[in-house]
């Protein structure tokens, strides 16, 4: 009997994990004119840390301004937050900063 419960306080954590994470969004939001590195560094660092003296290292398919301010607007997955409140100039200067200074896979 302690098992079965047991098991249903696990199941239940994981979907509460899973279903916190599907709506997870950053309210994240950079002061005016802030470059593209100020915006890595106060709320991309803490979980893309540099590779290779490289902010990030890209698949082919992500090393364009688009792809990374789509993933960047949108997030992906559980892992990759939404950033909702990056627009305009700013997603635009994060993602030319995240071009620049990233490597290739």
């Amino acid at each position: 009997m302690r098992k079965i419960a047991a098991l249903s306080v696990t199941i239940s954590g994981c979907i509460l994990l899973v279903l916190g994470g599907c709506s997870r969004n950053s309210d994240y939001i950079p002061r005016e004119g802030a470059t593209g590195e100020k915006i890595f560094k106060e709320a991309c660092v803490q979980c893309h840390t540099p590779v290779a003296s490289k902010v990030m290292l890209l698949r082919a398919d992500m090393a364009n301004p688009e792809a990374i301010a789509d993933r960047v607007k949108n997030g992906k997955g559980l892992k990759m937050p939404a950033f909702p409140n990056l627009t305009g100039d700013s997603v635009q200067s994060l993602a030319d900063y995240i071009l620049a200074n990233s490597g290739s896979r």
